[in-house]
């Protein structure tokens, strides 16, 4: 397969995309909306009596099923739900430190100075930089009340942290970035006709590990160190926003439930407007990473589209293989030596809850608590109420987007790889409604 350099430095967005994205822009900054300010509120008021940071059907825990869960009071299960707030969000504002980077090379890179009204990536990077410092308030005034040792950095989605990953990939993860003979062999390869392919092939047999730590590579430094018309012909602007929609699709299905059903629960004011306002933001983001990522993806050369093609089906394959499992299968992964990022929360969750005073009468091993709830009976069947049907709703909002990106690229899932996930993936999008039970395949 042969490479078309493309000859352009930069690329004009469409006339009807910047339109759509400049009235985004204006509807949502009408009034001010930075978040820092709720930060700072929610800091300096601590947790507060039993109101609650999250509906408990959305915790990573079997509240209704484990005997010692049940147990806890509603100011244990307050502080509880406190502490999965600021664990979520630790989580996205981690996965925003590489958006800036990523932001900022893709913008630079890709489109003349100020090619849209609004720049709309550099105005993006904006509010990323407000998301993070909010969440970061966030997380301190919970790991102060509740005394955890763990700390606000960690590994974001686009390390590697995604669906379910081996736990010696995660051990692996390194977050400071050092320009390797590796880095320098991946960017020859890039500038070489059929060197794609030959990356392509490299990432696919060196592991998910290895495939991860090259993608992060791809849509971020080797961004900022290739030349303009190079950046432009890989298509790696399209490959990074590509890959952030897939991650926020991960992101905006828990986020949207994460404060469902307010008419059961007392939800905390500011940690509400908090949800609310990041929700917003990243609605925008989502549109901005689908629309300009598919138009980046087509100005790419072909073999580039090819290449670009293949790693975004993988990626939404790592997904799927850790959002359609069901509580009982990640404990079994989890046996396996596969961490899921759905368990790994949980365990942070209960380190830093059992961390806090009010919960010195509810000690125990995570790990025996764990290993009892693989002991349990569940059934292979989400009812329509409840988690079940929580569970149903963000199956399907994520099939249905997963779908969207695949049909506009052209690709089909490999069904040897997924098992019988693809299957549970397709049931999910035949349902009309959500009133029935649903049968996990």
């Amino acid at each position: 397969m042969t490479r078309t350099a493309a000859p352009k430095k930069s690329v004009a967005l469409n006339n009807k995309l910047t339109a759509i994205q400049n009235r985004l822009f204006e509807r949502a900054h009408a009034e001010p909306m930075e978040l820092k300010f709720l930060g700072i509120a929610l800091s300096n008021q601590g947790i507060i009596g039993n109101a609650l940071y999250a509906n408990p059907n959305m915790m990573p825990l079997p509240l209704q099923r484990c005997e010692h869960l049940k147990s806890l009071s509603s100011r244990q299960v307050a502080i509880l739900t406190a502490c999965f707030f600021a664990s979520f969000y630790k989580t996205v504002a981690n996965s925003e430190s590489q958006t800036l980077v990523s932001n900022m090379a893709a913008a630079e890179k890709l489109f003349d100075p100020y090619s849209d009204e609004y720049m709309i990536l550099h105005q993006e990077t904006s509010e990323e930089m407000d998301h993070i410092w909010t969440f970061r308030a966030a997380y301190n005034m919970v790991a102060r009340e509740t005394g955890t040792s763990e700390p606000f950095d960690a590994p974001g989605f686009f390390r590697g942290v995604v669906g379910s990953i081996p736990q010696r990939d995660y051990n692996s993860i390194d977050t400071q970035f050092t320009l390797t003979e590796e880095h320098l062999r991946i960017l020859e390869l890039l500038q070489k006709n059929g060197g794609l392919q030959v990356l392509l092939n490299e990432m696919k047999q060196g592991g998910r590990d290895f495939r991860y730590r090259v993608q992060h590579f791809l849509i971020g430094d080797a961004m900022r160190l290739l030349p303009s018309n190079e950046v432009l012909a890989l298509g790696l602007g399209g490959l990074w926003l590509l890959i952030r929609y897939i991650r926020n699709v991960d992101l905006k299905q828990a986020e949207s439930y994460l404060f469902a059903d307010q008419e059961k629960f007392n939800y905390e004011p500011l940690a509400y407007s908090i949800n609310q306002g990041h929700l917003h933001d990243e609605a925008r983001h989502f549109t901005t990473s689908f629309d300009i990522g598919l138009a980046l993806y087509q100005a790419a050369s072909p073999e580039a589209q090819a290449f670009i093609r293949e790693l975004t089906r993988m990626t939404i394959e790592d997904y799927i293989k850790g959002q359609f499992l069901i509580f009982p299968e990640m404990l079994d992964a989890d046996k396996k030596g596969i961490l899921t990022v759905t368990l790994h929360s949980c365990k942070q969750i209960l380190t830093m809850a059992l961390s806090h005073p009010e919960l010195s009468d509810k000690q125990t091993n995570i790990d025996d608590l764990m290993a009892s709830w693989g002991q349990m009976e569940w059934p292979m069947k989400l009812p329509p109420f409840g988690a079940g049907l929580l569970t149903q709703k963000r199956w399907r909002y994520i099939a249905q987007q997963y779908e969207r990106i695949r049909k506009a690229m052209n690709f089909d899932f490999d069904a040897s790889n997924l098992g019988n996930l693809l299957q549970r993936y397709h049931d999910i999008l035949a349902r009309e409604n959500l009133t029935d039970v649903f049968t996990l395949a």
